[in-house]
């Protein structure tokens, strides 16, 4: 294990598996923290309406003062304070299958979910914020999730690109010809 406590970003659209992740992690002894609990001690939540809200250019001002690595789950993470980040991705045939089963999605948000996730808009996000961060990249349409890797890259430092360096090689739906009737 590094000796260094890391900060790593889980983040990705919702419903590509990133909560799912998140608890098998913690059960492996990792420190898991959500993005409400940072948003929440750096007071950039808000309730509008019946929504609550992250006020995500507060989201920089959070510091881990942990001595253990420190894994954030959500799809905002990347806009904390980092050191590696995990992507995850989901083709967006399965990824709107899988959003139509939250009773709490709407077909608005169910749309522009799926369409950044066609888009790849984390990686922009990313390379404006994290040009130099560690990151791997895991697609998990068919729900195999390789806890090995995951944890050798949290834990043992495993040398990985970093987002510069990747963003060619991330996954591009687009290219893959999906049919956009389908999607």
């Amino acid at each position: 294990m590094s000796m260094q406590p890391r900060v790593i970003a889980l983040t990705g659209s919702p419903g590509t598996g990133k909560s799912t992740l998140a608890s098998r992690l913690q059960k492996e002894g990792l420190t898991i923290i959500t993005l409400e609990e940072v948003a929440e001690s750096v007071d950039a939540l808000s309730q509008f309406e019946a929504l609550r809200e992250v006020e995500i250019s507060k989201l920089a001002e959070w510091k881990w003062e942990g001595n253990s690595h420190c894994v954030i789950d959500g799809h905002l993470s990347h806009h904390c304070p980092i050191d590696a980040v995990i992507v995850l991705r989901c083709n967006p045939i399965e990824l709107r299958h899988r959003l139509e089963q939250r009773s709490s999605y709407g077909s608005d948000k169910i749309e522009s979910n799926v369409e950044w996730e066609l888009i790849s808009g984390v990686w922009a996000d990313l390379v404006a914020l994290h040009p130099h961060a560690n990151v791997i990249e895991i697609d998990t349409t068919e729900h195999d999730v390789s806890m090995d890797t995951v944890l050798d890259f949290i834990l043992n430092d495993m040398p990985s690109p970093s987002v510069e360096e990747f963003i060619s090689d991330s996954i591009d739906w687009i290219a893959t010809r999906i049919d956009a009737e389908s999607i």
